[in-house]
């Protein structure tokens, strides 16, 4: 029996999963709000959706 079997998981989604349990972690930990978790985790979803975007071969 294969755990995870087909599942298309590369390193870059890996760490994301890793950066949100962190958050989920340090949330935990320093008891922040709702509202700062969901905010931590929208700006690091945004940051990394912008760094797999692909160049503009415009801007040499």
């Amino acid at each position: 029996m294969m755990i995870g079997g087909n599942l298309p998981i590369g390193t870059k989604d890996a760490i994301l999963a890793v950066a949100v349990l962190t958050i989920l972690v340090v949330t935990v930990v320093f008891k922040q709000s709702v509202g700062e978790f969901v905010t931590e985790e929208i700006a690091v979803c945004v940051a990394f959706l912008g760094g797999t975007l692909k160049r503009d071969k415009r801007l040499r």
